[in-house]
């Protein structure tokens, strides 16, 4: 489903003409459908299925049955592999292209329609690991070469022995499980080596004839012959196959991955139960294709373990502070550098952005063989110390703390908040980041990823196969009001991704994905800031996101992308990840004995309800990924982590819940979470606020740990093949584990931290609960309040508040401000509401005061009391 994060390399000349075809340049039929070919190996497959769409159409295309068929079978391959289809739309359509070559699929022997129709199913079994869509694949394959394996030089064939290993494999797994073998399993094992044995008896005396002596120049041919070797174990013949090749000119680098992928693959499925790092380690294969492809052994090891992605969920600054511990524990494990996806929401986003400049700064000034662990630690260390330091610069009182801001937002179009709040990220957060930008905007749509040593415009998707350390794809998800749908910004494009939309429930258009250099321009650049801003504005706090003159007749309005995915976990979908990472600190909604029945009470929970149902249905449809092997593993990591769920029995009960009735895997005994924190503790945390204010050291401290304990516990369970070995780091922010256990000898420190766990949970007044002076203070300020109110009282009890005059005066002003208002409101801006205008005026007026006060004396000293210096 994924856009190669890369400034688009110049056009080619097959895609300029290609274009001009598609305008209306004059060509032949047969001249279109061999650039469609020639756009397939450039992997243009959208492009070369509109110009194949368009050639169906002319007459004398229709009266030529045998041309006809090539282009409707170039058709369904470009169709089958366009990626700016949603997958179910271009696997069905493609399928459906195909029926109409005239061939009947079920009884055809064509084995260029069977071969195409086969790759369909693969991939379908691939999408939603259905295996009856591996078995149609297996027929259609085998059907395909029913005839001789020469027909189509083999392609059938090798694809055939693949799928039946793979379903060997599948079939012996579960066999396994039983304590059983499969017989079936063996079957199909001995079949593809029969086929394969059958390719090289026959494709290389194919080679020798003279009406195919050309084959020894195709990339395809020697790669299925190294392959039909490969499988059998001849490990000598397939190099030297593979070697001729690799010494052909002008090879696409896309081929290069696919085939080392293939016999990568092979290897694990031959390999019985070794790991991913044993079968590096000792696997004569594993260092014939080292040398042969130039990869690194953790180049090699990325390619065995698959595409790992990190989601890092919304919740505001808990969620930040929340996911540098978690960070934390996988830098101390080695694995950051194995990410190459990183999908941010809301709180997620305000840390991922960070994280993604430090790296981005990493990969280019040190090449791919110098960069080790280590260096991804320090990266953590600094996101410890500077992202804490910018969050308690108090991000969500500044907005309002600056008078011309204030005063802007009354009188230039589409500024609000929310774009404040951006700059704010730049000037308090990134700036700190040390990569000789500090003080300079911050573009998105400069951030791409240019790579010590590597010559040429980089694309993560494409040439990532060859690190060691991968440069990760960044994802800001927000929502756009306009459709509903999730809007991505990345480094190189922003737009709805066609994976996040249904057509099966979906009938909503979809505002299609771009890269920045087509936009119109004014969109041709936006600020970092400003797309994590998108990303967390929470709807209510914050104004949507405004993008004008972007697409026709509308204006792209966007709000936090927690409202339609807080987890992050499309994006990783999306990017086709095989293993991942999960970091949820999003607010959970927790049970209340007396849920309030007002007016805004019940929306408010209703919509927490529906949040919560959103959480567990991704969960759930992760979790069956796994099961059915569509994603090999992913961990979960969130707040409220062995926090039991507990039955309640209804009044007069004479048959009390007994806790042996539940999973083992779902209660945990005691006082104590497996990963080692109190219950009461953890209970805490996930209690503390979703906002963007200061988070004092304490605060932070304990979430930060939270998530670095529970990632050590949960990482090692459930992703497998990853040593863990070595000391763990000196991180800072474990200086708070002794209190948050309540180890002998921390009892007073733990008592102050749970009172300070307790405040955390208000977006204000915290520091009036933790000082009893100010406690008082508000008590004395209410009596005087009282009095003051009981003397007006009983001054004017008697007096007329409402007089003839004073009515008709209130009367007239309100007439006059609904016609004058909207026309002055024009007249400042007429895209800010008179209710905009009047929040504007005030905050411009009076709320700056306010919040400077806030921010030089309530804000310093809630700061102070969780400071850790003292403590640690």
């Amino acid at each position: 489903m994924a856009v190669s994060q890369t400034r688009p390399r110049p056009e080619s000349v097959k895609v300029s003409r290609a274009r001009e075809i598609l305008r209306g340049r004059a060509v032949s039929s047969r001249e279109v459908l061999q650039l469609a070919k020639e756009l397939t190996k450039e992997k243009a497959f959208s492009l070369a299925r509109r110009l194949l769409a368009q050639a169906r159409q002319e007459p004398a295309v229709q009266g030529d049955s045998a041309l006809l068929r090539a282009i409707i079978q170039q058709q369904a391959l470009c169709t089958s592999h366009d990626l700016e289809l949603p997958a179910d739309v271009r696997l069905d359509l493609a399928f459906q292209i195909l029926q109409q070559s005239g061939d009947d699929l079920q009884s055809r022997i064509d084995p260029e329609t069977l071969g195409i129709a086969g790759s369909i199913c693969k991939s379908r079994w691939e999408i939603d690991g259905q295996v009856q869509h591996l078995e149609r694949s297996r027929a259609y394959f085998l059907r395909g070469c029913q005839e001789g394996v020469t027909g189509d030089y083999g392609y059938c064939a090798i694809n055939a022995a693949l799928v039946l290993d793979i379903l060997a494999d599948l079939e012996s797994v579960a066999a396994e499980r039983s304590g059983a073998v499969s017989a079936t399993a063996v079957q199909r094992e001995q079949e593809a080596r029969r086929l394969r044995e059958t390719l090289i008896a026959e494709l290389p005396e194919l080679a020798k004839t003279k009406e195919h002596q050309g084959l020894i120049q195709d990339w395809g041919f020697l790669a299925t012959v190294a392959e039909a070797y490969f499988g059998l174990g001849r490990y000598e013949e397939a190099s030297q196959w593979l070697q001729t090749a690799m010494a052909l000119p002008k090879i696409p680098a896309w081929q290069y991955e696919s085939t080392i992928r293939r016999l990568i693959r092979l290897v694990q499925l031959h390999g019985g139960q070794s790991t991913d790092r044993e079968i590096i380690a000792g696997h004569p294969a594993a260092e014939m294709l080292m040398q042969l492809f130039a990869v690194s052994p953790e180049a090699l090891r990325g390619i065995l373990t698959g595409k790992i992605g990190l989601a890092l969920s919304g919740g505001g600054f808990r969620a930040s502070l929340f996911h540098i511990g978690v960070l934390a524990k996988l830098a101390e494990f080695d694995i950051l550098r194995h990410v190459e996806v990183l999908s941010c929401v809301s709180g997620g986003s305000i840390v991922g952005a960070y994280y993604y400049l430090e790296v981005r700064h990493l990969l280019k000034t040190k090449k791919d063989s110098e960069i080790t662990c280590q260096d991804y630690i320090d990266i953590v260390k600094r996101l410890e110390k500077n992202f804490l330091a910018g969050v308690q610069r108090n991000i969500r009182t500044r907005v309002a703390a600056d008078w011309y801001s204030n005063l802007k937002m009354i009188y230039k179009p589409n500024y609000s908040r929310t774009e404040r709040v951006g700059e704010l990220y730049e000037e308090e957060i990134y700036r700190l980041v040390e990569d000789g930008e500090a003080a300079a905007p911050r573009w998105l749509n400069e951030l791409l990823v240019e790579p010590a040593g590597h010559s040429e415009a980089f694309s993560p998707r494409q040439d990532n196969w060859r690190r060691a350390a991968k440069v990760p794809i960044l994802i800001l998800n927000a929502a756009t009001l306009n459709t509903g749908h999730n809007w991505q910004f990345t480094a190189s494009w922003m737009g709805e991704p066609p994976a996040g939309v249904s057509s099966e429930v979906d009938g909503n258009d979809r505002l299609r994905r771009f890269y920045y250099d087509q936009a119109p321009v004014p969109h041709q650049s936006i600020r970092l800031g400003h797309a994590v801003a998108a990303s967390s504005c929470v709807p209510g706090l914050f104004e949507p996101l405004a993008l004008d003159r972007l697409y026709p007749d509308r204006i792209v309005r966007m709000v936090d992308g927690g409202v339609h995915d807080n987890q992050g976990i499309a994006g990783l979908l999306g990017e086709d990840c095989d293993i991942m990472l999960i970091s949820d600190a999003s607010g959970q909604m927790e049970s209340q004995n007396y849920p309030k029945s007002g007016m805004v009470s019940v929306p408010l929970r209703s919509s927490s309800i529906l949040q919560s149902r959103v959480r567990e249905a991704q969960y759930l449809d992760v979790d069956s990924r796994r099961r059915s092997s569509q994603i090999r593993a992913f961990m979960f990591v969130h707040l409220k982590k062995d926090l039991n769920v507990k039955p309640i029995d209804w009044i007069g009960c004479n048959d009390p819940h007994d806790p042996g009735d539940e999973p083992l895997s779902a209660v945990i005994p005691g006082d104590v979470t497996s990963y080692g924190l109190p219950k009461d503790v953890q209970q805490k945390l996930a209690a503390i606020r979703t906002d963007l204010d200061s988070f004092n050291d304490q605060e932070a401290y304990a979430l930060m740990t939270s998530g670095y304990l529970m990632t050590d516990h949960e990482f090692p369970k459930y992703i497998k093949g990853f040593s863990l070995q070595g000391p763990p780091p000196d991180w800072g922010f474990l200086a708070i584990e002794p209190a948050l256990k309540n180890v002998p000898g921390k009892e007073a420190e733990h008592r102050k931290l749970m009172n300070i766990l307790e405040a955390a949970h208000s977006s204000a007044f915290k520091i009036w609960k933790l000082k009893p002076i100010l406690q008082v203070a508000a008590v004395g300020l209410a009596a005087i309040g009282l009095a003051l109110f009981y003397w007006i009282c009983s001054k004017w009890w008697n007096s007329a508040l409402f007089t003839v005059g004073s009515t008709a005066t209130v009367l007239i002003t309100a007439i006059l401000t609904s016609i004058v208002g909207p026309i002055v409101v024009k007249a400042i801006n007429y895209r800010k509401t008179l209710a905009q205008v009047g929040v504007g005026l005030g905050m411009a007026l009076i709320g700056f005061a306010a919040a400077r006060l806030h921010l030089h004396y309530f804000d310093r000293w809630y700061l102070q009391e969780g400071r850790m210096s003292d403590e640690a």
